[in-house]
């Protein structure tokens, strides 16, 4: 078998309904729903067990998360319908939010990346354990349906006095950096959610993650912070550091909760990361960011 799977979140809020989707791929396109049971994962690794040329995630950055591990490695690539809140790796990738994404997917060039790994779990985008796993966690659902991303604005505002923790960060082997911290962040894009770019060195294909140490604990410094983003300033060392690496061990003294590409897990005070050099092929549907 070859041709196109399209796998489909229909729980999910702001997912089209199946006439809607069929239109704006096509008839030839094979549409498989995700469960409760199974997120995308199981569907993914069929649709590559059957020789699929392209597999298309239609949802938000968990639809996507779901299709890494299964793609990873293999022949089958990776296109993107973007139909959630954030649309991280698509927003990266230059690839329209909604439907107008899902006429060009297949005609577009083919890219290979690669992919973080935090824990042994696979990650596109980025992943961090502190104040952008709290803000994550606290967004409201429903909000969320309702006003998109302001849903982590009002979250993150109720977190920006997150606690400063102890902190130590190895990279390559050699310790980097020992502090208090309220948020480590690793990247293998440079860019968040609202297009703000943490990371200007970054590219998605050298083998190498990003990472940022940031200890500012409250309005101000976090405003400082954001300022010096927005006008791609150097940071204040004492706020903020970043580097590259393709192993990275974070410790902390206390367990924290951690996100990768939008989906909190358990606190824990120790994170490993790693990097597959271009694990994923990307149909791309949209221009190169």
């Amino acid at each position: 078998m070859s041709g196109t799977v399209a796998i489909w979140n229909p729980a999910s809020g702001s997912a089209p309904d199946a006439g809607d989707l069929e239109a704006a791929l096509g008839n030839d396109v094979e549409f498989v729903p995700t469960t409760k049971d199974d997120p995308g994962p199981g569907q993914a690794r069929q649709a590559v067990e059957d020789g699929t040329d392209i597999v298309i995630a239609c949802g938000g950055d968990g639809t996507v998360r779901a299709c890494l591990e299964p793609l990873a490695g293999t022949g089958t690539a990776l296109g993107i319908v973007p139909l959630g809140t954030g649309n991280l790796l698509a927003s990266n990738l230059g690839i329209p939010a909604g439907l107008k994404a899902g006429g060009a997917v297949g005609n577009g060039p083919k890219r290979r990346i690669d992919l973080g790994r935090v824990n042994g779990e696979a990650f596109a985008v980025m992943a961090g354990s502190g104040f952008d796993a709290l803000m994550i966690r606290d967004a409201d659902d429903r909000l969320k349906s309702k006003v998109g991303t302001a849903a982590y604005v009002l979250s993150g505002a109720k977190n920006l006095r997150s606690e400063l923790v102890q902190t130590k960060v190895t990279v390559d082997g050699t310790v980097w950096f020992q502090g208090r911290t309220t948020m480590v962040l690793v990247g293998n894009f440079g860019k968040i959610s609202g297009g703000l770019e943490v990371f200007p060195d970054a590219r998605p294909d050298d083998g190498l993650l990003d990472i940022a140490v940031m200890s500012a604990s409250n309005l101000r410094e976090w405003a400082s912070i954001a300022w010096r983003l927005v006008r791609r300033q150097n940071q204040q060392p004492e706020l903020a550091r970043r580097t590259q690496a393709s192993h990275i061990v974070v410790e902390h003294d206390e367990p924290r909760p951690y996100e990768l590409d939008g989906e909190d897990r358990e606190p824990t005070a120790r994170l490993e990361f790693t990097v597959d050099h271009h694990a994923i092929i990307i149909h791309q549907s949209g221009d190169d960011s």
